[in-house]
């Protein structure tokens, strides 16, 4: 296994992820959430309006247990802020590391940049290229996004999906108006249906690109959502 310096070496979900098919090999990079490096600048810009900032997943597994790794996605994050060629550098880096790690697996590369973080890859331009996406054309990009207003279906490598919130009416009112799957998390149990679509479980693994349209990925709480009572975590008894 390669040494990455942003990439995450190990995730629960993207192990699961790399193990329950033969097809991709996926890594993830997580940041601090929010605006938890530097108290100032967020780098998830819907989290305080969809109320997921305190029930984030950078809570949940290793990340909630080790101060050390909350540390380093606060070091990740003040470089990409302040320090942002830098932090493209050691990314590009990783990026050709994963993919040859990929092409010694025989397996097509997945790679997911928001696993705890909200940030709009497709507007950032990187050395010639108008972003990452288009520098990295056979990889397969992914990730879970809070802004409803992202416009990437033009990028035929990079897979969106909502996730979906309760917690302001205005937010939740676009349900049916952002063109992604939506992901919703529930207290501690997955409806069959949610809002007229058919739940799948998203809890099997990460790689929503797989999953078939118009569905609403299930997640259950983890971390500290599982005490969540702003309206991001929903109650089955709600969906009955």
């Amino acid at each position: 296994m390669p040494t990455y310096k942003l990439l995450s070496q190990g995730s629960t979900k993207i192990n699961k992820s790399n193990t329950i098919q033969d097809k991709y090999f996926s890594r993830i990079l997580y940041l601090a959430p929010d605006n938890l490096a530097d108290g100032k600048r967020t780098v998830c810009p819907y989290a305080k309006i969809a109320k997921c900032n305190e029930a984030c997943l950078n809570t949940a597994g290793l990340g909630g247990v080790y101060s050390s790794i909350q540390k380093a996605r606060i070091r990740k994050t003040l470089m990409f802020l302040n320090e942002t060629e830098k932090f493209f550098d050691l990314l590009i880096k990783d990026i050709d590391k994963f993919v040859k790690e990929c092409e010694d697996l025989g397996k097509k590369p997945a790679l997911r940049l928001n696993g705890t973080s909200d940030i709009q890859w497709e507007t950032i331009e990187v050395e010639d290229f108008k972003n990452i996406f288009e520098m990295y054309p056979n990889i397969q990009f992914y990730d879970y996004t809070k802004i409803p207003t992202r416009k990437v279906s033009h990028i035929a490598n990079y897979h969106l999906t909502w996730s979906y919130s309760q917690a302001n009416d205005k937010y939740a009112s676009l349900f049916e108006k952002v063109p992604y799957n939506k992901a919703v998390v529930f207290f501690d149990a997955l409806p069959s249906m949610f809002k007229g679509l058919k739940v799948i479980d998203g809890d099997k693994h990460d790689m929503r690109f797989l999953d078939k349209t118009n569905s609403v990925v299930g997640l259950l709480a983890k971390g500290k959502a599982k005490q969540d009572d702003t309206g991001f975590v929903i109650k089955a008894l709600q969906v009955a």
